[in-house]
């Protein structure tokens, strides 16, 4: 983001990132509930996040989480990715909300694909490990238009 006038230019994901997540110069207000590490500011779609830039993982609220997954899924035409069964490992993780400290919900993500995610209803976020929002871009399903 532009500190003089405030605009913001597209960078191009990082090539690494499975979730086209682009990282901005900015580090977020948040540490990484899977590494530890300080947050970065990043770009999905135009939506400005937090994400790790060790392990990919994404912090944002649910509004953008739904707004993003469901602008994406209409957007995508390739090839739908059959879903894999949920992992009870990752069911069992635990993880402490990056905002409030409490321990986040771990549950499946009840939309198309199979991911587990983990939210904090206090809070009103969302943290998607990598890869989750792409699994759930090409599952199979329903595709809304674009809002």
């Amino acid at each position: 983001m532009c500190s003089f006038c405030g605009s913001l230019q597209q960078a191009p994901s990082d090539e690494n990132s499975i979730d086209r997540i682009v990282f901005l110069d900015q580090f977020g207000d948040y540490g990484c509930p899977c590494c530890g590490v300080q947050l970065s500011k990043a770009l999905i779609d135009d939506v400005i996040v937090e994400a790790c830039k060790e392990c990919d993982g994404i912090f944002l609220d649910r509004e953008a989480f739904h707004d993003i997954s469901w602008n994406r899924r209409a957007a995508y035409d390739g090839a739908e990715e059959a879903p894999i069964p949920v992992s009870q490992e990752e069911l069992q993780e635990e993880r402490d909300c990056p905002k409030c400290h409490n321990t986040m919900e771990t549950h499946p993500y009840y939309g198309p694909g199979n991911s587990v995610i983990d939210s904090c209803n206090r809070c009103h976020i969302v943290w998607l490990d990598a890869g989750e929002l792409t699994t759930i871009e090409r599952a199979p399903g329903l595709r809304k238009l674009r809002r």
